[in-house]
């Protein structure tokens, strides 16, 4: 089974100048916890997620003068996931929040390796492109049903098919 068999094609997309409002707004009205950042052509360059919504209105907390100086000087990391912290704290739009670059697949990537990757990122949803432009999201949920539902309902008349099933080990 490949990716573009187990994609919900509708995805609702966000660019970089939406600003941080509308898309909480967005998320609430339709009940997504996430929305793929994309430029003109539908090239996906990063996503929002409710944790980067809550990262701009939770301010993390900071070592002060003495925990710097009695506690050594910050690694490179640290450095660079504090200016992070802080940009999307005062961050107004989706380019400000977003998380880049957005982990995405090809349409024929194997559904098994495409939820091996979601499992070991342990991310809730991936992009699914198409020579590079956005064309669908799996999300965690695409993988329950098509490891745990009973049957996939067919039109009235017609006999129903189990969903074949899929080992991720």
């Amino acid at each position: 089974m490949l990716a573009k068999d187990l994609m919900e094609p509708n995805v609702i997309s966000i660019r970089k100048e939406t600003p941080v409002q509308e898309i909480a707004n967005l998320m609430l009205k339709h009940n997504i916890s996430g929305f793929p950042v994309v430029d003109r052509l539908g090239n996906v360059l990063g996503v929002v997620s409710e944790l980067d919504l809550m990262h701009k209105e939770i301010k993390e907390d900071e070592p002060g003068l003495w925990e710097v100086l009695l506690g050594g000087i910050l690694d490179a990391q640290q450095v660079k996931e504090r200016m992070d912290a802080a940009k999307k704290y005062m961050g107004r739009t989706a380019g400000d929040i977003m998380t880049s670059p957005a982990l995405t697949v090809d349409e024929m990537d194997n559904v098994t390796e495409v939820g091996k990757l979601m499992f070991r990122k342990r991310i809730k949803r991936v992009f699914v492109t198409r020579r590079g432009s956005l064309s669908g999201v799996i999300s965690r949920s695409a993988f329950i049903q098509l490891l745990f539902g009973e049957e996939k309902k067919k039109p009235a008349g017609k006999t129903s098919t189990k969903i074949p099933k899929i080992q991720f080990s």
